[in-house]
């Protein structure tokens, strides 16, 4: 098996995951969706995440790599011995994975916005969530780079299929060709 970089977002109709204040609104939670990206972050060899995500969601055990500048390069989280946290300006992602043992298997990628950024010239596929009707004005875009949609396919992903997951709510996966 070959070594993976699936993303994995929600996103409202205007392509936000969060709010304002950096919070995921309970209208853009959804429990058919919940249950499938647990599922897929169970399969995955590495849950790849923002601090703000990190520090808002306990870690269940799953190997986690913590994007931040808060750490010069790669070190141990306290108190946490399934986590990193990575600085990318300090080391290169293929010396990370090197160095935690990853060659093959899925690397979970779940966001900020920051993050996103940093995965999308490297995703193999990217699962993209929408709630269609739901806006959130000035909220925080999953990509700095514009609409999700558009940002993928500007990276060379292509809408693969799609599926709806619940009322108003789609999974389209995008795919590298």
């Amino acid at each position: 098996m070959a070594l993976e970089i699936v993303g994995h977002a929600i996103v409202s109709a205007d392509g936000m995951i969060a709010d304002r204040d950096h919070k995921m609104p309970a209208a853009l939670r959804n429990d058919a969706d919940w249950r499938r990206f647990q599922a897929a972050l169970d399969r995955a060899v590495l849950v790849v995440l923002g601090r703000i995500g990190h520090e808002a969601h306990p870690n269940p055990g799953r190997k986690r790599l913590v994007v931040t500048s808060r750490v010069a390069w790669l070190e141990r989280a306290p108190g946490d011995d399934h986590t990193m946290l990575w600085n990318p300006s300090g080391i290169g992602l293929r010396r990370v994975l090197a160095g935690l043992g990853i060659a093959d298997g899925v690397v979970a990628v779940t966001g900020g916005q920051r993050v996103f950024d940093l995965f999308l010239p490297g995703f193999t596929s990217f699962e993209l969530v929408t709630v269609a009707g739901l806006a959130i004005p000035d909220g925080v875009p999953c990509f700095s780079g514009g609409l999700p949609w558009d940002v993928l396919a500007q990276a060379g992903l292509r809408a693969a299929e799609t599926e709806e997951l619940d009322a108003g709510v789609s999974l389209t996966v995008w795919r590298r060709p």
